[in-house]
Parts: structure tokens; sequence; C-alpha cells
């Protein structure tokens, strides 16, 4: 998450992953080479009012800079599809900062497409 500019600890990761472990709405999936993480993927899956299916949505993506371009990313996206379609999402979608150009271009070469607008809200605020 450090390279993505998020300053989490290793601690609160793990509780989260603790958290999450035994859903079957949610998953994270890891890129390991040399029995060392070089990338993840979160997943998480949602019922849709509107239209049939659940909606799925990758909430963090990265890869390690020392192996992008490698094919990585898309593996871990393709997995990312499978476990979709697995649990019934006939839609994916994710967030991605303005500033990640590279990124957006990865995301629109496997499909992905900007739609909408994302407006967002912090707790408290009035």
């Amino acid at each position: 998450m450090d390279e993505l500019g998020y300053r989490v600890t290793d601690g609160s990761i793990r509780q989260k992953l603790i958290a999450i472990r035994d859903s079957a709405d949610d998953a994270v999936l890891v890129a390991v080479v040399d029995q060392r993480v070089v990338g993840c993927i979160s997943l998480h899956a949602f019922l849709m009012l509107h239209v049939e299916g659940r909606l799925g949505r990758i909430t963090s993506f990265v890869v390690t800079s020392q192996v992008r371009s490698q094919g990585m990313g898309a593996a871990l996206l393709e997995a990312a599809h499978r476990w979709f379609e697995s649990v019934g999402c006939t839609k994916f979608e994710l967030t991605s900062g303005d500033q990640r150009e590279r990124a957006h271009q990865f995301y629109e070469s496997h499909g992905y497409r900007r739609v909408g607008q994302r407006l967002s809200r912090e707790a408290g605020h009035e």
C-alpha cells in the first residue's frame, strides 16, 4: 500500500485480513514471487437493487514497481474477474485517482471504461 501512497501499518492490514477471511463477499488475492508478496488486489461483492446480479468492486490493487509490466497485474485482474463471476457479479468496477494515468491505460486495456462520476464525503463532515 506504500507504493500507492497509503500509510497503513502491517498490523492494520493484518486485522482487516482477519476480519474478512471468512467472508463469502470479500477476498484478497496476492501475487507471490520467490516467497515474497509482489502484488495484491482486494475484492468485494455487493447486491444491486436496480439490476440483476451483483456488483464486484476492486478497492485496492497494487503491484510492486520491481515487477510491473511483467504480466503480474494482468494475472491478478483476470483472477479477480474469475472470482467475481464465481460469486454472481455481473458488473465490475474500481476507482482510481486522477493522477494514475498509467493505471487508467492498463484498466482500459482490460475492458474498463470511465462511466459516471464518483462523489465521496468524509464521516463527520458537515
